[in-house]
């Protein structure tokens, strides 16, 4: 039986959610596995839809995941994370010791309270250095097994699955991926032969976190007299040549020293290197897809591959762009010295203090003929893996937790990070929150791109650089490697059991 504090949480979770609106992001956009082709769904809307209900119905509903009643007698689980050495990227979703007043601590703090009570287990994490991957690969091959759900970066994460360290999440008891609070677009992304060793979900806000966006600055923006981007995001011509003709008006020697430098001269855009890996998502580009029998594929070599670099190097030009360190570029946005600013989503909090105002922005289409929007997620991502030494009592009991306390999530994490936190106290308007729905809608994962297969991609980035559009030249150098590399990782999927 539920305690009374218990009930007193639920209530004040329901409240919540009725108040907060809630915006449910995980799951706002279903894959198809065969296609890559993607269908928004509604919020609230679980991955089925086969409840029938109506999404005013649905909208405030607590979620439940299909679990058995279980008393684990206080047992307790250990996730590896991220420590202080991460600074910002320092994991904040899993543990807290107390309430503070703020949203995501508070949220984090009750959801464990709830299943703490109502499944009497004990949720431990461990705050990993900067060796985190090599902490878990100790505990593995020494036999120790002292985390049970490891939770690194999206590269860490992969390379602890391609040295046969991760178990197949589909054969954990008690974890079912087709649930609504699991990222179905990760799943996507990392599911080879219908195995898949890691993925995320409403457990963690790190992946949204690293969601790669554009902020504008509101004051530049007027006084250069600038036709208004959300007015073109919401007509579908927001696309890399619109951003680029305006940016080629805003960019100015300030200075007249003839040299555009950070420090002194006027951007178009401010941001680093990985605005290049953006763009090309944003331009409906990928690494690799899922083909026939789940088996990923090389997709860069098509054709507007060369119209996307020649595009990217553009936008991404000095005389355009300060490309640079991303203290320097966070203080060229705050000082009105760029109109736009490339960065991730994470960066809408750590500009809380800047006295300008900002909007928010998805990065662009390749043209008005792309269907949608689409934004890549950084490796800084957190990926969820249960270690494949547990004995099977000790996964069963890692999937029991990972499947409550994601579920839960949804009811407490989701909305404090969204509607309280980020939409309330950083948002600085209405519009911002619209495109924060495009931009979580359309998030891509992408395998090929996490593995840096055979330097495929880095080949891209530096022809891209170099303002150059012959991808024939990079594909030539670099796809045997990057094909013998997939064909590698492939093998290791399928030595799984």
């Amino acid at each position: 039986m539920i305690s009374t504090k218990i009930t007193r949480l639920m209530a004040a979770a329901l409240a919540f959610l009725l108040l907060a609106s809630v915006c449910l992001v995980s799951c706002g956009e279903k894959s198809n596995e065969e296609t890559g082709t993607t269908t928004e769904a509604k919020a609230g809307e679980n991955a089925a839809g086969e409840d029938g209900e109506t999404e005013d119905q649905e909208e405030f509903k607590l979620t439940s995941p299909s679990l058995p009643d279980m008393d684990w007698n206080a047992r307790e689980i250990n996730f590896l994370v991220r420590g202080p050495e991460y600074n910002e990227w320092q994991s904040q979703d899993i543990y807290v010791e107390e309430e503070n007043g703020e949203p995501v601590n508070d949220a984090v703090y009750k959801r464990n309270a709830i299943l703490e009570d109502r499944y009497n287990y004990r949720i431990k994490e461990v705050e990993g250095t900067g060796a985190i991957q090599s902490m878990a690969e100790k505990s593995i091959l020494s036999g120790a097994d002292a985390y049970q759900v490891l939770m690194c970066n999206t590269q860490e994460t992969n390379n602890l699955a391609m040295k046969g360290y991760l178990a197949d999440l589909r054969k954990v008891d008690y974890i079912d991926l087709n649930r609504e609070y699991w990222d179905q677009n990760s799943i996507y992304g990392f599911t080879v032969e219908g195995k898949t060793l890691f993925m995320t979900g409403d457990l963690s806000i790190m992946a949204n976190d690293a969601t790669w966006i554009f902020m504008f600055n509101k004051k530049l923006l007027q006084e250069l007299q600038i036709e208004n981007p959300y007015a073109l995001v919401k007509e579908g011509k927001w696309t890399a040549d619109k951003l680029y003709d305006i940016m080629k008006g805003v960019a100015k020697d300030l200075n007249g020293d003839g040299t555009m430098k950070g420090a002194d001269d006027l951007f178009g855009l401010a941001t680093h290197d990985s605005t290049f890996d953006g763009l090309f998502f944003s331009m409906g580009m990928r690494v690799s897809v899922i083909g026939d029998g789940g088996v990923p594929e090389l997709s860069m070599n098509n054709e507007k591959i060369s119209q996307v670099m020649e595009k990217t190097g553009a936008i991404m030009n000095k005389e355009v762009t300060f490309n640079g360190d991303w203290q320097l570029i966070a203080k060229c946005f705050e000082e009105d010295r760029a109109l736009f600013y490339g960065e991730v989503l994470q960066c809408v909090i750590r500009r809380r203090s800047m006295d300008t105002d900002f909007g928010v922005l998805p990065l662009p289409k390749l043209d008005e003929a792309q269907p949608d929007y689409a934004h890549m997620v950084h490796v800084t991502a957190c990926m969820v893996g249960v270690p494949n030494t547990l004995g099977d009592d000790e996964t069963a009991f890692a999937g029991f937790v990972l499947e409550s306390i994601t579920a839960e999530s949804r009811n407490w994490l989701v909305p404090a990070y969204y509607t309280t936190a980020l939409e309330g106290k950083f948002m600085r308007d209405e519009e911002s929150k619209d495109m924060l729905d495009i931009i979580l809608r359309t998030r891509r994962y992408d395998l090929g791109y996490a593995a840096g297969w055979g330097g495929l991609f880095g080949g891209f980035v530096a022809a891209a650089k170099k303002g150059s559009n012959d991808f024939a030249s990079v594909w030539d150098k670099y796809s045997a490697k990057a094909e013998a590399a997939m064909e590698k990782d492939v093998e290791n999927y399928r030595d799984i059991s």
